[in-house]
């Protein structure tokens, strides 16, 4: 076996683990506390991450299952939007902000595709994301490119929000 081939089952191997730990993303009521991930944007390995979630997607085939994921991605997408932040990141800013409002487009497609319970729910923790996303803002002065970027994601939840209702 080459150095290669090693690198990239050492690669898939270390993904599959980091993926299959159990979520421990809770959401209090006016905060949240974030589980750090292991591979985060910028990182050499976060390519075979997104990679793997995206074939995890595919492998969702009830419902719940569907919901469930997405709801998950959807924590996973903040933990790296708030990793960049503290992080300083600045490069990664862009991209994690995008991947949060697209995951959060795609959840709230499947629950509406699927008139789920689980619309009331996500609209509340859609709020407590948006109050969280409001100190993540705020790390960056008002206006700024940064700023705005999360604004977007504060104004993209509540017209999510409001799609739910």
């Amino acid at each position: 076996m080459n150095s290669a081939t090693k690198k990239l089952i050492f690669s898939i191997f270390v993904v599959f683990l980091i993926i299959c730990q159990p979520l421990a993303i809770g959401a209090a009521e006016e905060s949240i506390s974030l589980k750090n991930e292991a591979i985060n944007p910028g990182s050499f390995y976060y390519s075979f991450k997104r990679l793997w979630e995206k074939g995890l997607g595919k492998l969702q085939f009830s419902r719940q299952s569907k919901i469930n994921f997405y709801q998950s991605q959807l924590k996973i997408k903040l933990s790296e939007l708030n990793f960049v932040v503290e992080k300083k990141l600045l490069s990664e800013v862009q991209q994690a902000s995008e991947r949060f409002a697209f995951h959060a487009g795609i959840l709230t497609d499947e629950l509406i595709k699927q008139n789920s319970k689980d619309k009331e729910k996500t609209i509340k923790e859609f709020e407590v994301y948006g109050k969280f996303l409001e100190k993540l803002r705020d790390v960056y002065p008002a206006n700024t490119s940064f700023w705005m970027l999360i604004q977007h994601d504060i104004n993209t939840l509540k017209i999510l929000s409001e799609r739910l209702k």
